[in-house]
């Protein structure tokens, strides 16, 4: 004797009311010749990245874009460990 088989029901999607965060802009800071001796204290690495690594703070400096992003890929860095990346020449 065949077993029954229940009866196909369509299941409606669910959908979310949940509203989103607005995007936060990034920050433009305007440094002063003195601030960017602070900041960039390297003038030869004027590329900079700030991560959370575990509970310390990193801060990195780089010749080129490209070695920072193979830095981030790297070590799987993501949005919410990044804490700051920065050029020294944008304005």
């Amino acid at each position: 004797m065949p077993r029954a088989t229940k009866p196909k029901t369509k299941t409606k999607a669910k959908t979310t009311t949940a509203k989103s965060k607005p995007k936060a802009k990034p920050k433009v800071v305007a440094y002063t010749p003195a601030d960017l001796e602070v900041e960039y204290p390297y003038d030869m690495f004027p590329w900079k990245l700030i991560f959370k690594d575990g509970t310390e703070k990193r801060t990195c400096y780089f010749q080129c874009e490209e070695h920072r992003k193979k830095h981030i890929t790297r070590y799987n860095l993501n949005k919410k460990n990044i804490l700051f990346m920065g050029y020294k020449f944008d304005e």
